[in-house]
């Protein structure tokens, strides 16, 4: 029964070799992204007249919001650069997500390993003629 058990944790851990294997060449392909969110801003301006203090405002103006070493960062883009902006933050969201199915993997796969090393250990030591404990 062990050797069974062995069998198919083997199976189980080729699968998630295989998928981690996967999943890493598609974290390579997003070479290009921008952690960070693309939305529209609306402004006021300083006239006490302006329709803007009592309306939407003027705009929208699209604004790239990042965060690095701690500090975050607006940078108002052109409508030409929007929707580039736009795909390269959806591709750093792509990024994160499949970096923490990469590493939700390692860690069944890690626990496959254990778990297989210990069937194939009674598997020998039932060969040898030694009780497992």
């Amino acid at each position: 029964m062990a050797a069974l058990d062995a069998a198919s944790l083997r199976k189980q851990v080729e699968r998630h070799l295989s998928r981690q294997r996967s999943l890493v060449k598609e974290l390579l392909a997003l070479r290009e992204q921008v952690p960070g969110s693309v939305f529209a801003r609306y402004g006021t301006c300083g006239k006490e007249s302006c329709g803007c203090r009592t309306g939407k405002g003027h705009g929208p103006y699209t604004v790239l919001s990042t965060r690095g070493g701690g500090k975050a960062a607006f940078v108002y883009l052109r409508r030409d650069q929007a929707r580039a902006a736009r795909q390269l933050v959806a591709a750093g969201r792509a990024y994160r997500q499949g970096m923490s199915q990469l590493k939700a993997i390692n860690e069944t796969l890690l626990d496959l390993m254990r778990r297989y090393q210990r069937a194939v250990a009674r598997t020998a030591g039932r060969r040898m003629g030694i009780q497992a404990a």
